[in-house]
């Protein structure tokens, strides 16, 4: 940590010496470069200051520091993401499960030694492929339950983490191994503060290309406007649905 601190220090001073023998639009891209090194030192100065919080929330974690067991990484993943969102270090958490480059991610417990396989629609014993993920999804569903939980159990402002928390649990692969993406299943568990309709509801849009179709994009504009950042347009827009509006958020999860 010191070592990083210090070569912060030297690398923005030795911008501002260079600086100076620059002038026009060199002199502004190093301006910029300039303002990123102070911006990380100063989170390092930050990150110092909350040296006994983090000690007291840092999760042990043992040999699950080595393992290469897909399912013990991931479990790990959530104990880590739950310190770093109660700590402070940041708001905003991603967990992704799936398989490393090697093992295709292994599930011993469930009998799953190669997710990839099971993607491709091989059974396991007497289990289906379909049957596989099913306990896989449960999976999921517990950890994210627990680390619901642990938000909820975290004391903020006049009600709790998870109060002001929204969970997005969806399939990076959309509606398949190969995916066509025109179906897109999303579960979100939290209204992030009362900034989103989201309690008990579900909500099925129409199909690829009929009126009324929203894409994901949408779904992540959503979020941006309920977390204060609103943009209409994210990422971009798909050719096929020229003739259906892809801009703005889902009404239907925003307050009224």
């Amino acid at each position: 940590f010191d070592h990083r601190s210090n070569l912060l220090d030297f690398m923005a001073d030795d911008v501002r010496r260079s600086r100076n023998a620059l002038t026009g639009e060199e002199r502004q891209h190093l301006d910029n470069y300039l303002a990123a090194f102070e911006a990380l030192h100063r989170r390092q100065n930050e990150i110092a200051g909350m040296r006994d919080q983090l000690r007291r929330h840092a999760p042990n974690l043992g040999n699950r520091l080595t393992t290469t067991v897909t399912s013990t990484i991931l479990e790990a993943q959530f104990e880590t993401g739950a310190a770093a969102l109660i700590t402070g270090l940041t708001n905003v958490l991603l967990l992704s499960s799936g398989g490393g480059e090697q093992n295709f991610g292994r599930f011993p417990e469930f009998g799953i030694n190669d997710l990839h396989a099971i993607g491709h629609g091989q059974s396991v014993g007497d289990r289906t492929y379909e049957d596989c993920f099913v306990e896989l999804r449960r999976f999921h569903c517990r950890l994210i339950a627990g680390l619901a939980t642990r938000l909820q159990n975290m004391r903020e402002g006049n009600g709790t983490m998870l109060d002001n928390t929204v969970i997005v649990y969806l399939s990076d692969s959309a509606d398949g191994h190969h995916p066509s993406c025109y179906q897109w299943p999303v579960v979100l568990l939290g209204n992030l503060g009362g900034r989103l309709r989201t309690s008990g509801r579900f909500i099925d849009y129409p199909a690829y290309g009929n009126p009324g179709h929203r894409t994901l994009a949408n779904l992540y504009c959503t979020l941006l406007h309920a977390a204060g950042r609103p943009r209409d347009r994210f990422g971009v827009t798909d050719p096929g649905l020229r003739d259906l509006d892809q801009s703005g958020p889902l009404q239907e999860l925003l307050p009224a």
